[in-house]
C-alpha cells in the first residue's frame, strides 16, 4: 500500500511540476501537501480504521528486554496515537507535520496553505490538548481496577 502510495504521489507531482513555484514555499513542502492529500483521498475512499493502523503502528515497535515492557510499550503507544488521532483533523495534521516528519512552522503553513500564526497556535493547541487526553487516559486507567473492584 505504501509503495502505490508513494507511486500516486510522485506521478502526481510530475504531473503538476510546471505548477511548482519556488516563492510559494519550498520543493520539500510542496511535495507533501500532494502526499498528504494523495493518503487523505485514500483513506476517505477506503474507509480505513484508525484502529487498524495503531495497530499496525504498534506492531512495528520491537523491544529488546523484557517482554512485559513491550506489551507495557505498545500499550502506550496505541494510546498515545489515539490521542493523537482524536484530535481535530487540523490540529491532528499541525502536529504530526511537526514532530513525526520535523517539518518546520513555514513548510507547514505552506502544505495547509495557512498563515505561520495559525499553525502555530494549531500545534500549540493540540499539545495541550493532547497532555490532557493521555492525562486522563492515564486516570481512567488507574481508578478502573478501583471501580472493578469496589462492588466485591
Amino acid at each position: 500500500m505504501a509503495w502505490d502510495l508513494a507511486q500516486t504521489v510522485y506521478e502526481k507531482a510530475w504531473a503538476k511540476l510546471d505548477s511548482y513555484q519556488n516563492k510559494q514555499g519550498s520543493f520539500r513542502a510542496w511535495l507533501m501537501a500532494i502526499a498528504r492529500n494523495v493518503c487523505i483521498d485514500y483513506f476517505r475512499s477506503k474507509g480505513a480504521r484508525q484502529a487498524e493502523l495503531n495497530q499496525s503502528l504498534s506492531d512495528e515497535i520491537t523491544v529488546e528486554g523484557d517482554f512485559l515492557e513491550g506489551i507495557l510499550l505498545r500499550e502506550e503507544v496505541k494510546q498515545v496515537y489515539a490521542a493523537i488521532y482524536s484530535l481535530p483533523e487540523e490540529q491532528r495534521d499541525a502536529l504530526l507535520l511537526r514532530y513525526k516528519y520535523e517539518f518546520t512552522f513555514t513548510e507547514i503553513a505552506a502544505v495547509t496553505d495557512e498563515p505561520e500564526s495559525t499553525v502555530k497556535s494549531r500545534v500549540s493547541r493540540s499539545l495541550i490538548k493532547l497532555r490532557d487526553l493521555l492525562r486522563y487516559s492515564k486516570q481512567e486507567d488507574i481508578s478502573q481496577p478501583l471501580k472493578k473492584g469496589a462492588g466485591k
